[in-house]
């Protein structure tokens, strides 16, 4: 399998991009360099991304095992891919980043991509900070082993412009309460109420993956669509990184559903004159919509703990976060008995002084 692994300039050590800095850095001479002084010097960063042609054994090896050999740059090692989905990787021999050029060619070739801004010591101390606020988690949970587990990959998703036009209708009510010194009256008044109107999503983002993932995913949306760049392997050098495997077709009614919602929403915000509104119906179509594929960064981090798995994720641009962490036992049933002591010496106090009453 064609790889592609990026050199220093100045010494011809492998380049990691260096989220905290923004810049492409050399771990050997510490050289720093942008993506436009790679250009300058390299001109087409993504020169070999052009439809590679698989051997029929490569194809039979992908089939069968869902894993890829590749060769390292760096060092010659022949290396598997463990997922057929993996197209950006390490050596397992050398450490050295290895991009898999033929994982992103032709219609897997992403649109755009947001770099890592969340460097990895960043990325750990924020997890630290997250479980400092989980009261009841084991003590010996955080360690270094349990950090090293934290993996910076860039995920598939598809990004969705859609212009819609559709509007909804419903019943709004106003009530209005008085008395007199015998009755009490109330006054509803029902009015038919329609909101109509187009409505232009941008970038609404979907996973493009289907794998064990994809809930964490949903919930460190959303990143800032500011900072999208135009695609280049550059960027995945020193990180993980997955192609797609969910294709348009596959997820339209779902992607349809959900901006119906958003839809709702949108038009019940605009109902305000009225106590109450019930929905009768909502109408809504497209008249254009766009896809983009493009590749987004998050940290993660898979682990078991006392044979359970649990999982923890982080957008790799805002810090926004999901974890399910484990819970201690002994600090749940440590904390249940200072709470019957607490309850039953506030019961004995009650009582005492009642009887001294």
């Amino acid at each position: 399998m064609e790889t592609i692994a990026y050199k220093c300039i100045n010494c011809g050590g492998p380049l990691e991009y260096n989220a905290a800095k923004q810049k492409f850095a050399c771990e050997y001479c510490r050289s720093e360099f942008t993506e436009e002084q790679l250009r300058q010097h390299f001109g087409n960063l993504d020169e070999n991304l052009s439809e590679a042609v698989r051997s029929e054994e490569q194809t039979e090896q992908e089939r069968e095992y869902g894993a890829a050999l590749f060769t390292c740059q760096s060092c010659g090692a022949e290396v598997i891919a463990e997922t057929g989905n993996t197209a950006a990787t390490f050596c397992v021999y050398c450490h050295s980043p290895v991009v898999l050029s033929n994982r992103l060619t032709g219609q897997f070739k992403p649109d755009k991509v947001i770099p890592f801004k969340i460097s990895d010591q960043e990325a750990k101390d924020k997890f630290r900070q997250f479980c400092g606020k989980k009261l009841f988690l084991p003590k010996d949970f955080i360690s270094a082993s349990q950090l090293d587990m934290m993996k910076g990959v860039y995920y598939p998703y598809w990004l969705i412009d859609s212009l819609k036009d559709g509007g909804i209708s419903g019943r709004g009510e106003k009530v209005r309460r008085w008395k007199d010194d015998d009755y009490e009256y109330k006054e509803t008044k029902t009015y038919r109420v329609v909101r109509e109107g187009k409505i232009d999503f941008r970038g609404y983002p979907h996973t493009a993956i289907d794998d064990n993932n994809k809930k964490a995913l949903k919930y460190v949306n959303p990143f800032n669509d500011e900072e999208f760049r135009p695609f280049t392997m550059a960027y995945l050098s020193g990180f993980l990184a997955e192609k797609r495997d969910i294709e348009r077709d596959q997820i339209q009614s779902e992607v349809d559903n959900e901006l119906k919602d958003y839809a709702r929403k949108i038009y019940e915000d605009t109902v305000n004159d009225y106590d109450s509104f019930h929905l009768d119906d909502i109408y809504l179509s497209t008249l254009n919509e766009k896809w983009e594929y493009a590749l987004m960064p998050v940290w993660l981090m898979t682990f078991k703990y006392n044979d359970k798995s649990y999982l923890y994720a982080m957008n790799g641009q805002t810090g926004k976060n999901y974890g399910e962490l484990p819970v201690s036992k002994a600090k749940l049933a440590v904390f249940g008995a200072l709470m019957f002591l607490l309850s039953s010496a506030v019961t004995f106090f009650l009582m005492g002084g009642a009887s001294l009453l």
